[in-house]
C-alpha cells in the first residue's frame, strides 16, 4: 500500500470515528456503537504505527508519533468520559480527534506534493 493511500485511509477512518462519536453524543452511548468506536480507534492506531515504521522522512515520522500520542490521550479521555460525563472532557476528546484528522490530511498533502508530476 502506498503512503498516500495509507494516509487517506487514516483520515477516512478518523472522519468515520468522529461521525460515530457524534451519533453517540446525540443518541446515547449504545454498546454496539461504542464497540465500533473502539475498533476504529485501534485501526487508526495500527495505521499510525505502521506508517511510522514504513516512513523514511523525519517530518512524517514525527507527525505519526504525534498521532500515536494523540490516540492514546484521546482513548484515556474517552474512558474517563464513560465514568464522568463531563462536557469539558468531551470537548477535549473532540478537538484532539480533529488534530488526528488534520495530521493525516497534512501527511496526505505532503505525499501528493512530493509525487506530483
Amino acid at each position: 500500500m502506498k503512503n498516500s493511500q495509507l494516509w487517506l485511509a487514516g483520515a477516512g477512518l478518523t472522519i468515520l470515528q468522529i461521525l460515530i462519536g457524534n451519533v453517540m453524543l446525540f443518541y446515547g452511548i449504545l454498546p454496539s456503537l461504542l464497540g465500533l468506536h473502539i475498533v476504529l480507534a485501534i485501526a487508526i492506531l495500527i495505521i499510525a504505527i505502521y506508517g511510522y515504521l514504513k516512513s523514511k522522512l523525519g517530518i512524517e515520522r514525527r507527525i505519526l508519533m504525534g498521532n500515536v500520542g494523540l490516540i492514546i490521550v484521546i482513548s484515556v479521555l474517552g474512558y474517563l468520559y464513560t465514568f464522568d460525563s463531563n462536557a469539558i472532557i468531551l470537548i477535549f476528546h473532540f478537538i484532539l480527534a480533529l488534530g488526528i484528522l488534520s495530521n493525516f490530511s497534512v501527511l496526505y498533502g505532503f505525499d501528493r506534493g512530493q509525487n506530483y508530476k
